[in-house]
């Protein structure tokens, strides 16, 4: 009986090791879709530069349907735009990231409020890649950091009392400090995800896959030296305009770009 029990046991276990041995045979191939638009720089040129709210949006997929991995690293290029952070008071990221409830952005100024978004995760266990039934949704609010060319990424649990389908696992009040980047064609926001956030419950546990990202930033202007200038202004804007994203994902740390054209309009 003990030996046909020991058999059991032994069989269940090399069961279990061949099911993580193939889990982590498999490899994650990220996918990215970038779409967006620019309004109110339409016909913009550098001597004449015009304010504009723009709308970013993009998605990360799986070319096998498992969950994709984590991205570490981001580089979201604006062509032929300009950033001024100085049209908008700033928050301090520190006394924001202290302030642990929902009432967080209360520590900001007013006006230090740009934009706004939402973004939506599937997180699994990190030893299974084909798992990723448990989400999270979080509110995104951009903020106009105090430091000068930096921007607030403010991440909140949504409020499943709203709509309770839309729900987080976590509980997430955060914000991650990212920085506007001068490139020869326009700029560039780039930031790190924070450990905490791509593996909730530590390394090996969880991974956080982000899926699917929509933002707005404003309009915002203010008149500087007599002229009107804006958060983000556009300096070259005919038609349409590029917009790229190069991700960075943590499985084996390559980077890959998505670009589109997005339009710009009145």
């Amino acid at each position: 009986m003990s030996r046909k029990i020991w058999l059991t046991t032994a069989t269940v276990v090399i069961v279990g090791l061949m099911a993580t041995t193939a889990y982590a045979a498999l490899t994650q191939v990220n996918t990215y879709t970038v779409t967006g638009a620019i309004k109110g720089g339409k016909g913009a040129t550098k001597k004449a530069q015009k304010p504009v709210s723009v709308i970013f949006n993009y998605t990360v997929g799986e070319e096998s349907g498992n969950r994709p991995s984590p991205v570490t690293k981001y580089s979201i290029l604006f062509g032929g735009l300009v950033v001024n952070t100085g049209v908008a008071p700033g928050c301090d990221v520190a006394k924001l990231n202290a302030s642990t409830n929902t009432a967080g952005l209360g520590v900001c100024p007013k006006g230090s409020l740009v934009g706004f978004g939402s973004i939506d995760n599937h997180v699994g266990s990190s030893e299974d890649i084909t798992k990723q039934d448990i989400t999270c949704y979080l509110d995104l609010t951009t903020v106009n950091g105090s430091q000068k060319g930096h921007m607030l990424l403010w991440l909140q649990s949504r409020d499943t009392a709203t709509d309770p389908t839309k729900k987080c696992v976590i509980s997430v009040h955060q914000a991650i400090d990212a920085k506007f980047v001068k490139k020869s064609s326009g700029t560039a926001l780039e930031f790190s995800v924070p450990p905490n956030l791509l593996h909730p419950g530590g390394v090996g546990v969880l991974d956080n896959a982000v899926v699917n990202v929509g933002s707005t930033i404003k309009k915002i202007s203010k008149k500087i030296g007599g002229k009107k200038v804006g958060y983000f202004s556009a300096y070259s804007c005919a038609k349409t305009q590029k917009v790229s994203v190069a991700f960075t994902q943590e499985s084996d740390n390559s980077t890959k770009v998505a670009s589109t054209t997005v339009p710009c309009t009145k």
